[in-house]
């Protein structure tokens, strides 16, 4: 792929390509497979599937390709065809432009051909399409192509159904589309066509895939991709603003002006961020209105010429290209003296030079823009839930990430004149809690409560001291071993011109190590090594799931002859086992020509010693650790996104590894509560305004109040890519924890930071965050001064449980229950 993956991308194109393997020993026995793929809008489907495709055409590094592979991708459109064909020749570093093929009358072949992907839709299969004939110089129907294809290898042939972007379609269209689409799966026999036996759909739901596959006994493999996994990804926007006016009076200008305004923001705060973090192609954000329906001649109620202006008035003279259209009318449209050229909604994102898109209702389907930062609609509150739909895609990043330090940059702006209380709720309920067609929920704040907050430019030593602090990325990646992590490591050092001697200093380490190992294990008259040809030898099976946290602890062991063929297949085992080409980086240290296999059968007999694999993962993890400190300058001073690629490093090790933190200069937050002094972010009068439950308030009345050492605190909004993180584990799950308050004391030798974290004790889980706290404190207390547990006992007075003092973090370590807590906090608190 040319893109790095979301770990949980990665997971999810594994996972379909161990289901793959798995299905095609059943297509053998003549039973036909269904391997779904559902998760929400915005997560990347294309991308998995395309991850997937790959891995099938030319193996993973673990598993042989299938070099007779042919690709069938089906969807009910052509600009979906067109869409998803553009986004794989620009993500996929496997399938070439030449690979990617749109089928279009006049095509006629007799079969497909391997290692293409062909790109299909229902709206070419109709009775009256020339696709679904012969004559006129066509020898083959489609219908006879793809049955030609599947006979000639059942299992070679994968059928990609693009169920993804179906949202939008109604009554019966729909339903031609599924007909014609089940046509696939459960075979044609006026076409002449029969069930294609392995397919791979893309759904937002399972439910609506499994509409299309009922009544039939293929066998199902269903992959689901959590929400929650996609909200930690960073893909999409972590809030919507919206705005609305306070009244019922007309705003439908003024509020145009505000979203041009809005607008305008984007491009200064992309502009400077981009120029910051050296990103070549710079994020130039797109403003999205969404006019009225006309009548008869009228192409819109919306008076088009007037948005021009307001527009103009706000942003200044646009060129003719910045402007754009997407209404059914393919001409241009005359306005205030520009013509407004059509755009189709999936060209818009690629379109460098478009920044104001006007359209109606046509952007739902077949629309992927995370460049549209700003929607200004002028429908009416009947619309909400095609509203909803389309900020649904909005909602995605530009640069597939969370930007840190930019509180506006991981937001969406929605202006909404026309809707009144009632359709607003509606509008809240549908963004807060979608279906998964529409995205997945996203927080969203009205825009006239917010008020913008800065750092207190007098505390920049405290805002300093808060950013070296240690902080968690909790998410659920699958964990690799130290072996891989140190390879990646050496090898971002060489891309970033960091250091280029390091990679070969790290294989020359690891090969070294299974020098010295080796020259143990030969002593060893039964070692695998030291066996002669076609003798019998032990393999165990589990061996090869050395380097990710995903084997079984079971193993079963066999016995096979030590023939040239079985070795080189062990052989290949090794490259899954150690990753990274180290396995040829070890038989080309050792090759021998009168004994080519003898290395190779070496390395097989190494890598199923587990004293030899702790050997490696300690030996690397402290490498790694040594690096990590050596070039943390360095990496520093690297771009965000190459800084993101060294965090994920740390993500991805079997035990937690600590990041450091970025506040942003500003954010916006509700400006209602109470108003409290002190805090690090300040409005333009000074203030800060938080609503604060009981604890948490008296906590900091008490902080401001009664230590006069206290010069700042900082309210921790969890989640947030700034916020401190700590990990706790519940059920052998690692979970996130935000302790509520970290303060800011000024002492002799310097800031020192606390952690104050008031909670209940009545949660189920408060155990176990006592614990996460008190084995953070174990790690990294020498950073803090107190790491405070507090309850509020039913005197209203706060009881405190200090975890940077040993004997009590020894006596929360012994705690088994709430109850027990409870009374600990009682005794010491």
């Amino acid at each position: 792929m040319n893109i790095e993956l979301k770990p949980f991308q990665e997971n999810a194109a594994r996972d379909l390509f161990d289901a793959i393997e798995d299905a095609k020993r059943e297509i053998r026995r003549e039973k036909d497979q269904a391997l779904i793929l559902s998760s929400p809008t915005g997560s990347g489907k294309t991308v998995i599937v395309t991850q997937l495709l790959e891995c099938i055409r030319q193996g993973d590094g673990q598993r042989e390709g299938d070099a007779k592979a042919v690709f069938l991708w089906l969807s009910d459109s052509p600009e979906l065809n067109a869409q998803s064909r553009d986004k794989i020749a620009c993500q996929s570093s496997v399938f070439s432009e030449h690979d990617l093929v749109l089928i279009e009358t006049p095509f006629s072949v007799g079969r497909l051909e391997p290692g293409k992907i062909y790109f299909l839709n229902t709206q070419k299969l109709s009775k009256s399409s020339l696709l679904t004939k012969t004559g006129d110089g066509r020898d083959y129907t489609i219908w006879q192509t793809i049955e030609n294809t599947v006979k000639a290898g059942p299992e070679h042939v994968y059928l990609v159904i693009d169920e993804a972007h179906r949202g939008t379609m109604e009554g019966r269209n729909r339903t031609d589309a599924n007909s014609l689409m089940q046509r696939f799966i459960k075979g044609y026999p006026e076409g002449g066509m029969s069930p294609v036996p392995l397919i791979i759909g893309m759904s937002a739901t399972p439910e609506r895939f499994e509409r299309l596959v009922e009544g039939t006994k293929r066998t199902r493999r269903p992959h689901e991709i959590d929400p929650q996994d996609v909200q930690q990804s960073g893909l999409l926007k972590e809030k919507i603003v919206l705005y609305h006016p306070d009244s019922d009076r007309p705003a439908d200008w003024s509020l145009l002006e505000q979203a041009t305004r809005r607008w305008q923001e984007y491009c200064k705060v992309w502009q400077k961020y981009c120029k910051a973090q050296k990103i070549e192609r710079t994020v130039e954000p797109v403003l999205v209105i969404q006019v009225e329906d006309g009548s008869g001649k009228q192409l819109s109620k919306t008076n088009i010429d007037e948005i021009v202006k307001v527009v103009e008035r706000v942003a200044g003279k646009l060129p003719d290209a910045a402007w754009a259209h997407a209404f059914q009318d393919d001409s241009n449209i005359e306005a205030a003296g520009h013509s407004i050229r059509k755009i189709e909604a999936s060209k818009i994102e690629n379109d460098g030079a478009v920044r104001i898109v006007l359209f109606k209702m046509s952007l739902s389907t077949g629309w992927d823009c995370p460049r549209a930062e700003v929607l200004m609609s002028f429908r009416r509150a009947l619309d909400h839930t095609l509203i909803a739909q389309l900020v649904g895609r909005m909602v995605r990043t530009p640069l597939a990430r969370s930007i840190e330090g930019s509180d506006l940059l991981n937001s969406v702006g929605l202006f909404l004149p026309h809707y009144d209380a009632t359709g607003l709720r509606k509008i809240i309920e549908d963004l807060s809690n979608p279906d998964p067609e529409s995205g997945i929920p996203v927080e969203v704040q009205d825009g006239a409560s917010l008020v913008r907050v800065s750092l207190d430019s007098k505390q920049q030593k405290c805002v300093e001291r808060y950013q070296q602090l240690s902080s968690y990325h909790v998410e659920h990646v699958t964990k690799i071993s130290n072996v891989r992590r140190l390879m990646r490591f050496a090898r971002y050092l060489a891309s970033d011109e960091i250091e280029e001697k390091e990679l070969d200093a790290v294989k020359e380490l690891i090969v070294k190590a299974l020098d010295r190992e080796l020259g143990k294990l030969k002593k060893n008259s039964t070692f695998i090594g030291n066996l002669a040809a076609n003798e019998e030898i032990e393999v165990r099976e589990t061996w090869v799931g050395y380097g990710s946290d995903d084997s079984s602890p079971e193993s079963k062991t066999i016995r096979i002859k030590a023939t040239e063929e079985n070795i080189e297949d062990l052989f290949s085992r090794c490259s899954r086992t150690l990753g990274e080409g180290l396995h040829m980086e070890f038989w080309r240290s050792r090759k021998d020509e009168k004994k080519p296999l003898q290395s190779k059968l070496e390395l097989v007999g190494l890598l199923m010693e587990e004293k030899v694999l702790n050997v490696l993962e300690e030996l690397c993890g402290e490498r790694l650790q040594v690096l990590q400190r050596k070039y943390d300058e360095a990496i520093r001073g690297l771009g965000t996104a190459a800084r993101e690629r060294y965090n994920s490093l740390r993500r991805i090790a079997k035990e937690p590894e600590p990041e450091n933190l970025l506040l942003p200069p500003d954010m916006e937050i509700k400006d209602d509560g109470e108003t409290y002094e002190g805090h690090l972010y300040k409005d333009e009068r000074g203030k800060f305004r938080a609503v604060l439950n009981k604890w948490e308030a008296k906590v900091v009345r008490e902080l401001i109040e009664g230590d006069k050492s206290v010069i700042a605190w900082l309210r921790i909004l969890p989640r947030k890519d700034w916020a401190l993180c700590i990990p706790y584990e519940k059920h052998n799950e690692r979970h996130p924890l935000y302790p509520d308050i970290v303060a800011f004391r000024k002492t002799k030798i310097g800031i020192v930071v606390d952690i104050l974290d008031p909670h209940g004790t009545q949660l189920d889980d408060a155990v176990e965050k006592a614990k996460g706290l008190a084995a953070y404190a174990r790690k990294h207390g020498i950073d803090f001064g107190r790491i405070d547990l507090i309850i509020v006992d039913g005197k209203d007075k706060l009881k405190r449980l200090n975890l940077n003092d040993e004997s009590v973090r020894e006596r929360v370590d012994m705690v088994t229950s709430r109850e027990h807590l409870v009374d600990l906090l009682n005794k010491m608190g």
